[in-house]
């Protein structure tokens, strides 16, 4: 692969770097929405992020068209795109199909940037750095919602969600685990490094922030999320560490003879409460899948989900989010993008694990890591929005991108 210009791609890299440590800030700037032209659709300071980005990163990509191809997951992603940018053309809101593609275009036109730009170990560790970093201002306005009851009513319970700089709860939620996962697996990876040895005396402090995290993840009371969390800590003890799968039981029984919200949620899942999100949610699949099965093989067009559930249920049934990411990409995009999503996913695990399996030590306990993390989310996605949340998804790509460079 070509070499780019050297002072150009440390700028770019640098520019990178930016983009991982104020995107979770901004989040909630989504709130803000105006409008430039009564005939334009409404915008907020994210999508101008966004669309920036976009630009920005199809200029490298269009000056190193020649390269891209050798880049894992090129396929899948292009294809997976591709269909994306087809469905505009036929679908049933153009404006939400331009705007999705843009989004999802995004994240992997930063995947393909911080492949090119990531050099060395030196710079991945940076990576890792500065997502940690990403996470300070997020967690601390979270803390201070939760100190002084600020936090989103919830609208099946009488308590209040912490959300920080996000959005929603859920999406910081989605991220706190993000970082949660990262923070213990690069621990327990430098752990078996004998060349982090000044490192090393700062574990208190990181074990710490990792502790603080996993509060401020239960505090979000978003049961994906704190899944995810169980999901990471049985594949990382069956695998690994034993120690690792008996601290998440233990939190486990802590926070459900500790926390009557948590309590009442986890029965609420397994008793199939009906005045519950759970049901809400069958209620919702059960309604859409027949529209999907209307036009299977290309769906209605990117982006427009929401929009087929306001036109068939309206806004009296509750959020008009999937829920689902499958679901939604079935919808939207038929089975044509359903499948390239999964080759996509299978590729992302194929890669990881050959990967896995050829690595020793400290860089094996990496690796498990961003698999179960991987794994957590993936799984996940079938009963939640997790595609949804931008900021995630841009660091996530991003550190696999990282990843596979260091290990290519």
């Amino acid at each position: 692969m070509e070499n780019v210009n050297t002072k150009q791609s440390r700028k770019l890299f640098y520019f990178l770097l930016s983009l991982v440590l104020l995107r979770p800030s901004l989040d909630i700037t989504s709130q803000i929405e105006f409008q430039i032209h009564p005939s334009l659709p409404l915008m907020n300071p994210n999508i101008i992020i966004g669309g920036l980005v976009f630009l920005i990163s199809l200029l490298f990509y269009f000056k190193n068209l020649k390269n891209i191809h050798a880049i894992p997951l090129f396929y899948p992603i292009f294809l997976t795109i591709g269909l994306f940018l087809i469905s505009i053309f036929y679908s049933v809101n153009a404006f939400a199909s331009i705007r999705e593609f843009i989004r999802f275009s995004a994240i992997f036109l930063l995947y393909f940037l911080a492949y090119w730009l990531i050099e060395n170990r030196k710079d991945f560790y940076l990576l890792l750095k500065a997502i940690i970093i990403s996470y300070f201002l997020p967690s601390l306005v979270a803390l201070v919602q939760l100190v002084f009851g600020l936090g989103l009513p919830d609208d099946f319970g009488g308590f209040k969600r912490i959300y920080g700089t996000f959005a929603h709860p859920n999406p910081f939620a989605f991220y706190t685990f993000f970082i949660v996962g990262l923070t213990l697996c690069l621990l327990l990876s430098l752990q078996q490094s004998k060349k982090d040895d000044q490192i090393k005396k700062y574990f208190p402090y990181f074990w710490l922030f990792a502790g603080l995290a996993i509060f401020l993840l239960f505090a979000t009371y978003t049961r994906s999320a704190i899944a995810c969390l169980f999901i990471f800590m049985a594949i990382f003890g069956i695998f690994k560490y034993r120690k690792i799968l008996l601290m998440g039981v233990l939190l486990f029984f802590f926070a459900y003879f500790f926390s009557d919200v948590f309590q009442e949620r986890l029965w609420e899942m397994i008793t199939l409460d009906p005045y519950g999100s759970i049901i809400w949610r069958f209620r919702l699949w059960r309604d859409i899948i027949p529209i999907s099965l209307w036009q299977p093989w290309f769906g209605y067009g990117a982006g427009t989900f929401t929009k087929i559930v306001e036109f068939y249920r309206g806004f009296r049934w509750g959020s008009l989010d999937a829920h689902n990411d499958y679901l939604k990409i079935f919808m939207e995009n038929g089975l044509a993008g359903l499948v390239a999503y999964g080759w996509l996913i299978l590729g992302l695990f194929s890669y990881l694990f050959k990967i896995f399996k050829k690595s020793i030590d400290q860089d094996k306990v990496l690796t498990l890591g961003i698999l179960a993390i991987s794994l957590s989310l993936f799984m996940i996605a079938s009963v939640d929005n997790v595609l949804r949340g931008t900021a995630l998804q841009w660091n996530f790509w991003i550190l696999i991108a990282g990843w596979f460079k260091l290990k290519a």
